[in-house]
């Protein structure tokens, strides 16, 4: 793609800024009628996720190939018409899932935090904070998230060990309970709420390192904590978890580790920052993607802008209901996961090998 950003990030920090949003979707998981948790093979649904990952990086792959090839050549990509016109649909779908994100933390937040509260001021003061943390850049984004990992992992791992006396092998249906077909759609519709998958392909020539192996390695550890997570939501809760909007949190609910019963509480914190570092992310990538567009405009006046629009746009879908069928929809899901993650890069990688857009770097750089 075209470069967003003049700093490059190393392949081990930018994953795992991509880890921890991955993990923030599966901690603040839905559960519906539709993809129902609380059966034995919900925990191959990772499996599921891992092959499709890895068989959707597979564009992102050539094109990197594709660009160090060049790039040893003295050749840099060249900012074409084509290339902003699919920066900026880029930009669309990342604002998309901001909202879509900012949402069900919004659902979140009313339904188990705060039952039945107003949570206009918590919003605009989470959007605001994400704002100014999308500003320091990619590369300071990146270096925060390796110490946030650590943290959001030792937390995750320290509730886990809490869980164990709640954790009832008998609470384990039957492998394909209900039917293999229902768990090919229940695994597919899990697999693609992975959409920061496609921002490998916007930010690839800033990565530096082996990109392959640090991708496999990425989608691998995300499909392990994956399955663990879902592992000790099942142990804990049994069929309860069908019945619950955000079973993970339940699950977290239980745990209780000697004198201390509030575990809930800072696994919640941990979630916030995940949600956190997920929208400040996406609203970089929106404002990366637009800036390129209008190129006249300032970075700070696009930033104040998305984040306005996203302070704004959750006050009209107040309603938990609306804001349920917003965040559930499995459709816009698809068309989010489809258009970031599978078509824009095949687009990309045709238009690359044969339009070959590229230019000699200049000799005064």
């Amino acid at each position: 793609m075209i470069n967003l950003t003049d700093r490059r990030v190393s392949a081990p920090q930018f994953f795992s800024l991509l880890f921890l949003s991955v993990l923030s979707t599966v901690f603040m998981y839905i559960s519906s009628p539709e993809v129902p948790i609380a059966r034995t093979e919900t925990l191959l649904r990772p499996i599921v996720f891992v092959v499709i990952s890895l068989v959707v990086g597979l564009p992102a792959y050539f094109i990197y190939k594709n660009n160090v090839k060049n790039a040893e050549k003295g050749l840099i990509i060249k900012e074409t018409k084509f290339l902003k016109i699919t920066t900026s649909l880029f930009g669309a779908v990342y604002f998309v899932g901001a909202l879509k994100t900012i949402l069900r933390f919004d659902l979140f937040a009313s339904s188990e935090l705060f039952p039945g509260s107003d949570m206009s001021i918590f919003l605009i003061a989470i959007v605001i904070v994400c704002g100014v943390l999308s500003t320091v850049g990619l590369n300071a984004l990146c270096r925060g998230s390796v110490i946030f990992c650590f943290i959001v992992v030792s937390a995750t791992v320290f509730v886990m060990v809490s869980l164990v006396d709640e954790f009832d092998i008998l609470n384990f249906t039957p492998l394909f309970s209900g039917g293999v077909g229902q768990f090919v759609t229940d695994s597919f519709l899990f697999a693609i709420q992975a959409t920061e998958l496609g921002a490998i392909t916007l930010f690839l020539p800033q990565i530096k390192g082996a990109f392959k192996k640090h991708y496999i390695t990425f989608v691998v550890l995300s499909g392990v904590a994956f399955v663990c997570i879902f592992a000790f939501v099942i142990g804990a809760l049994g069929s309860f978890a069908d019945t619950q909007l955000f079973p993970t949190y339940t699950a977290v609910t239980l745990a209780n580790f000697g004198l201390l019963e509030r575990i809930d509480a800072l696994e919640t914190a941990i979630w916030i920052l995940c949600v956190v570092v997920k929208i400040s992310f996406y609203i970089l990538i929106t404002v990366k993607c637009l800036k390129k567009v209008l190129v006249k405009a300032s970075e700070k006046i696009l930033s104040i802008a998305i984040c306005i629009a996203l302070a704004v746009i959750p006050a009209f879908v107040s309603d938990n209901i609306e804001s349920f069928g917003f965040v559930s929809n499995n459709i816009l899901t698809f068309v989010l996961y489809a258009v970031s993650v599978i078509i824009l890069p095949c687009i990309l990688l045709v238009y690359y090998r044969k339009v070959k857009p590229y230019e000699k770097i200049s000799e005064d750089i």
